[in-house]
């Protein structure tokens, strides 16, 4: 990620933190999954850089970027990535979106349909709230927020981590060590407290969104957050779709098998361009 250079871009709200690389291509922007940020698409982000203009944000509450207390329902994170697109990009992109990520460029594309060419959203939990209490994501959550709650550096962070993951690489420790400081904790408790989706409807957002859709779904049995019937729900509901599902990956879909995420996003966004 040597030619990535972290910049700032100020929002009506708040100072946006994001990761800019070379001019190669068109528009490509990568939003990152709940309690992530933008070096999270370490293991794909220069792939994309060889044919994309590509730009990684850090969402409201996560990693670089402000905090905005009482601002963290699902259908909000996409404030700022409108303005970004505006103000930054100046030009209709193709977006990208891992989990949260998923959900906030579903919203981008049913909100700001000007401003998106098509859409990639990687294993998106748009309906958990309907299950979340029952699903792997709430330990997890709840693990990282206490983690967070004790406010310590990184190198403790990751030792706490460890204490409870004793299968990730040192490397994914450390990364995700990283990502907990630079997390509002408030992103958790929202969460936990099922007020992400108070106001999202998300059949009234896939079903909005008229650019073309590559929905990818990981496999729900090894921890993706789509279920099958959720996912077909999702397909009769976008007007321009088209459904993958990987059933040999879970939820982290692009750093699982990063070549093989690249070259379907890259295929689809492509066949985009050509229908122009």
């Amino acid at each position: 990620m040597s030619d990535y250079v972290e910049k700032k871009f100020a929002a009506s709200a708040i100072e946006v933190n994001y990761a800019e690389g070379p001019d190669n291509g068109p528009p490509l922007v990568l939003i990152h999954g709940l309690s992530g940020y933008w070096a999270d698409w370490e293991p794909v982000i220069d792939q994309f850089s060889a044919n994309w203009h590509v730009n990684a944000l850090d969402l409201r509450g996560h990693g670089g970027s402000g905090r905005v207390p009482g601002g963290y329902a699902f259908d909000k994170y996409s404030v700022e990535v409108i303005e970004f697109l505006q103000g930054v990009v100046g030009q209709p992109a193709f977006i990208v979106g891992h989990s949260l990520g998923g959900v906030t460029a579903g919203v981008l594309g049913a909100a700001a349909p000007e401003l998106v060419r098509a859409v990639a959203l990687e294993d998106p939990p748009i309906y958990t709230n309907e299950w979340f209490d029952e699903s792997p994501f709430a330990p997890s959550f709840q693990a990282a927020m206490d983690i967070r709650n004790k406010s310590l550096g990184m190198t403790d962070t990751a030792i706490e981590i460890r204490k409870i993951d004793d299968v990730s690489s040192d490397e994914q420790i450390v990364m995700r060590a990283i990502a907990i400081t630079k997390t509002d904790p408030e992103v958790w408790k929202v969460v936990l407290e099922g007020r992400e989706a108070e106001s999202l409807n998300p059949d009234d957002v896939l079903s909005a969104i008229t650019a073309p859709v590559l929905l990818m779904q990981g496999n729900p049995d090894m921890g993706g957050a789509l279920r099958d019937v959720e996912a077909s729900r999702a397909v009769e509901l976008m007007k321009q779709g088209r459904y993958v599902k990987w059933d040999d990956v879970g939820h982290h879909m692009h750093s699982a098998e990063p070549e093989r995420f690249v070259q379907l996003v890259n295929a689809f966004f492509r066949q985009v361009q050509r229908k122009g």
